[in-house]
């Protein structure tokens, strides 16, 4: 499945995606590990060796967040553009290098193979169906790679701690011969979860529901990076057992459950995010969330984004719930 209801009736609307999650990404094999740009470098994805012998430098994203992560790295002028255009971000004129983009969640044959790119850094397997979409048989046959963020593979469960991010950014390094560059990321990355974590000093463990409105139906969300915020923060999902990332699920259901915190997904701006807590207070109104004033959103373009954004996430999260 896709990440949220919201991207599942997007996609829905133009191809059939396939099921999508996935077990943490493989370390850089042994190749990776010779020395600071050696090449050439074989890293793992969704189950697939990838051998790169240079630096990528044509990049396509599967969402325009994913910058951030290449950013992090120094090496955000590789990126090309990005497909999933609906997740564009408050910033992304910092980088003019992006010219070739769509809104489409999965590229077009056409669109890929224009793109010419040497990598895809997906946010998602699904993202290249090769039904009505491109497919793997497309990038091979102009000599690109494949890396998934956050392990979201096909039909295997995907990660649900934030180790996922720092496994990301490790084989990115690897990829792009900037090993000791990417070890400083990492840990600055903890710190800075570390730091959020501390700011819950709740006495009693806190329990969260990660939920969405759309189109008139409520889901519960859970599995990788929702499960991943949540449990970073000391928290645990009250739907943490629901079948997938996403399931559709009665406000009943949520109020039985009970949990002391609501956390909210949108898209959009501030206005949007407003509009998103304020739907879901009117749904959940008798429920100890709304009546104790712990409802908050999260920005969906992080979740889609992957990599050092869900760190951001983390940290507005801790931002809004224990107000660090």
């Amino acid at each position: 499945m896709t990440r949220t209801a919201r991207a599942a009736a997007m996609t829905a609307a133009g191809i059939l995606l396939l099921s999508a999650c996935a077990d943490d990404p493989a370390a850089p094999s042994a190749a990776a590990d010779a020395g600071s740009g050696t090449y050439p470098v074989t890293v793992a994805s969704c189950g697939v060796d990838h051998t790169y012998d240079s630096a990528p430098s044509r990049v396509l994203l599967g969402a325009p967040g994913a910058v951030a992560t290449l950013d992090a790295l120094g090496v955000a002028d590789s990126a090309i553009g990005y497909t999933n255009g609906s997740y564009t971000f408050d910033g992304i004129d910092r980088f003019p290098g992006l010219t070739a983009t769509t809104d489409d969640y999965a590229p077009s044959r056409e669109f890929l193979i224009g793109a010419s790119p040497d990598l895809f850094l997906s946010n998602d397997e699904g993202q290249l169906s090769g039904q009505g979409t491109a497919g793997p048989a497309d990038l091979d046959a102009i000599g690109s790679n494949l890396y998934v963020l956050g392990g979201y593979c096909v039909n295997d469960p995907a990660p649900t701690t934030i180790d996922a991010v720092y496994t990301d950014v490790q084989n990115l390094g690897a990829i792009y011969g900037v090993p000791d560059r990417a070890t400083e990321v990492v840990t600055s990355l903890r710190e800075r979860v570390d730091r959020a974590r501390a700011a819950n000093t709740d006495v009693e463990p806190l329990t969260a529901a990660v939920v969405q409105s759309f189109d008139g139906k409520l889901y519960a969300l859970s599995g990788s990076y929702y499960s991943a915020v949540v449990d970073a923060l000391g928290m645990s999902n009250e739907f943490a057992d629901i079948d997938g990332n996403f399931a559709e699920v009665t406000p009943e259901a949520v109020l039985s459950a009970a949990p002391d915190v609501v956390l909210v997904q949108y898209a959009g701006t501030g206005a949007d995010a407003d509009a998103a807590v304020a739907d879901i207070e009117t749904l959940l109104a008798n429920s100890p969330a709304v009546q104790n004033s712990r409802v908050y959103p999260q920005n969906e373009a992080d979740f889609q984004a992957g990599g050092v954004r869900i760190v951001d996430a983390i940290e507005n999260t801790a931002d809004n719930v224990f107000g660090r």
